[in-house]
């Protein structure tokens, strides 16, 4: 399983924080479709960095959705690094933000100082 990567950061948007639940599903390797909750630390108009207790191989497609604002789209893993007994994952969205589901449009637009309303 391959899970660093390197952390140079390539990102053109600002990044904003958030602390609220999401849900990841992939399917692995074998077929086996995983899905896990998730805590989203920061969201920008290309990505996000999630913290989850179990390794994310990298490159590996993954589905994202926050329960409290819906689907969010998929994404590729770029990094994963242990962080304590947590994984620090980085995720960058496939479509663009002006292509983004509604939940991720939600959360991008969203007013500053509304980061944590919905943390779990």
């Amino acid at each position: 399983m391959r899970v660093q990567g390197k952390e140079e950061n390539v990102r053109t948007g600002e990044r904003r924080p958030f602390h609220g639940a999401v849900q990841v599903s992939w399917q692995t390797r074998s077929g086996e479709t995983r899905v896990i909750r998730a805590k989203c630390i920061e969201l920008s108009d290309q990505g996000a960095r999630i913290e989850c207790e179990n390794p994310i191989d990298l490159r590996t497609r993954v589905y994202l959705q926050a329960p409290a604002y819906g689907l969010m789209g998929d994404a590729s893993v770029r990094y994963c690094r242990r962080s304590g007994i947590k994984h620090m994952v980085g995720l960058m969205f496939s479509s663009a933000a002006g292509e983004a589901e509604q939940g991720r449009k939600r959360l991008i637009r969203r007013p500053p100082g509304e980061e944590n309303l919905h943390a779990n």
